[in-house]
């Protein structure tokens, strides 16, 4: 099956995702008890989200995994647009989910963003801030974070986290594949974006689940660790 168009392109997306958005029946909001607790601590704006540089048709045939990075920073403003692009994509596509108490969480690991301090900071997006939740380390300890130690070298992850106690008692089983849905969206919809940055990058499983149990609560129930991304600047060839 060919697909030519932008518009079929996302009549087919459409197509693919039907079935996580089918109707629940009568709206069932998540009980207090079932939600996350709410962080606490200082916060910083991000700036206004940087505009893509690149078009998408001409970045999406290219799109390829990159697991090295320069070691150049990323900028603050293409921070913030790839977390932009995450929220925005699960906010356009599943809207009666958050309203009902089941959102995404959105988590940056930064180790070289400008004007922002090593650490492990919330997205909020009503705000366009980052909250810091946690410290994190640099250079070899922070290898000690992830799966693969090359993700370490990104100068940022986005990790997203989601409620599965609040989209089990809403869906059922089914909300355990609705939130597997929802971050892989999220996930790819900053990856496209950052392409679009001419930045580079790949989705992955995210940080160790002790790194996020110990610093951000994530027990895997209430805050449920789901998708990772992690992005930056190409690493320069190797040549001989």
């Amino acid at each position: 099956m060919s697909v030519d168009t932008a518009d079929e392109r996302l009549h087919l997306l459409e197509r693919l995702l039907a079935d996580t958005k089918r109707d629940p029946g009568p709206r069932i909001l998540v009980p207090a008890h079932l939600q996350p607790p709410p962080h606490e601590g200082p916060s910083i704006a991000l700036p206004a989200p940087a505009g893509p540089r690149l078009a998408l048709d001409d970045v999406l045939a290219e799109r390829t995994s990159t697991r090295d990075y320069a070691p150049a920073a990323m900028s603050a403003e293409d921070l913030s647009a790839l977390v932009a692009a995450a929220d925005r994509m699960d906010a356009r596509g599943w809207a009666g989910e958050r309203e009902a108490g089941v959102g995404l969480e959105l988590y940056c690991a930064a180790w070289r963003v400008t004007g922002v301090d090593t650490g492990l900071y919330r997205y909020l997006p009503e705000q366009s801030a980052l909250r810091r939740v946690a410290s994190l380390p640099s250079g070899a300890q922070a290898e000690e974070l992830v799966l693969q130690r090359e993700f370490a070298q990104a100068p940022a992850l986005l990790v997203i986290t989601g409620n599965l106690a609040g989209a089990l008692a809403r869906h059922g089983s089914h909300g355990h594949r609705l939130l597997l849905s929802r971050a892989g969206a999220a996930g790819h919809a900053a990856w496209l974006a950052a392409l679009r940055l001419g930045l580079v990058g790949t989705v992955f499983a995210g940080l160790l689940p002790h790194v996020l149990r110990e610093r951000v609560g994530a027990d895997g129930y209430h805050r449920a660790p789901l998708f990772a991304f992690a992005a930056g600047h190409p690493a320069p060839e190797w040549t001989a």
